[in-house]
């Protein structure tokens, strides 16, 4: 079990925990209000992602699986201790492990962005989809790395970054509306000057999000700053936010 058991709930939504982690989360869920909110959040979130993106099969599936169901031989039965070795060697491999990360954050990636899919109308779909196929893309890098935290000020921000392309996104979540006059702005840091790479406002539910363009350099941290409206060429205004980018 992870050392954050709260870390779990993007896991757990996407029915991408093995059965023993399944099994002390629940009972985890059963005493931890907040987590079970963000579960039925998560989950709702993606079944309306799925609405959203899905397809009519066409007619004459269901005839061709059937046609093709006699010609495919069927695996031995396996036996409990196999199964359960089997089970082991999975939740012990770096590969399974990784997948874990990568569709927990996913995930979050898919309800930050969506956060207010419900009450948008149908002209957004296809924007939506395609920042979403956006984040999924840079997830699927093979160095993606994934890292969180939090704020003395109640921000809490969520990383993911390729140094192979050259991205870093950055979510943040309880971010508050800016002051009248004022944006948020993102800059990397570390490697010289602090460089702008947009500003971003959080949705009604105080959710912000925000894609680089590839060329991050050697950049070593991520922070955010309260800026005059449209952005300043350096900070000038308070950093509510600041994260070291994984190497």
């Amino acid at each position: 079990m992870t050392a954050d058991i709260h870390a779990l709930t993007g896991a757990y939504a996407l029915d991408a925990i093995p059965e023993f982690e399944r099994a002390e989360f629940e009972r985890h869920l059963a005493e931890c209000e907040s987590c079970a909110q963000e579960v039925r959040e998560l989950q709702a979130t993606a079944t309306r992602l799925g609405e959203a993106a899905s397809d009519q099969p066409p007619a004459e599936l269901k005839s061709q699986v059937l046609a093709r169901i006699a010609e495919v031989r069927q695996l031995p039965p396996v036996d409990d201790l196999t199964a359960r070795r089997e089970r082991r060697s999975a939740a012990a491999s770096p590969v399974v492990t990784k997948f874990l990360g990568v569709a927990a954050a996913l995930l979050l990636v898919v309800s930050v962005s969506l956060g207010v899919l419900l009450v948008r109308n149908t002209s957004d779909l296809d924007s939506t989809r395609q920042q979403a196929a956006a984040m999924s893309n840079l997830l699927s890098a093979g160095d993606a790395r994934v890292v969180s935290g939090s704020t003395t000020t109640g921000l809490d921000g969520t990383v993911v970054l390729s140094r192979e392309r050259g991205q870093v996104m950055l979510l943040a979540g309880n971010v508050p509306s800016a002051p009248d006059g004022k944006t948020y702005q993102v800059w990397l840091m570390g490697d010289g000057a602090p460089r702008s790479i947009g500003v971003m406002a959080p949705d009604p539910s105080g959710h912000a999000s925000l894609l680089t363009t590839p060329g991050i350099g050697a950049a070593q941290e991520i922070g955010v700053s309260v800026e005059p409206a449209g952005g300043s060429p350096a900070p000038t205004g308070d950093i509510v936010m600041q994260m070291a980018l994984p190497v």
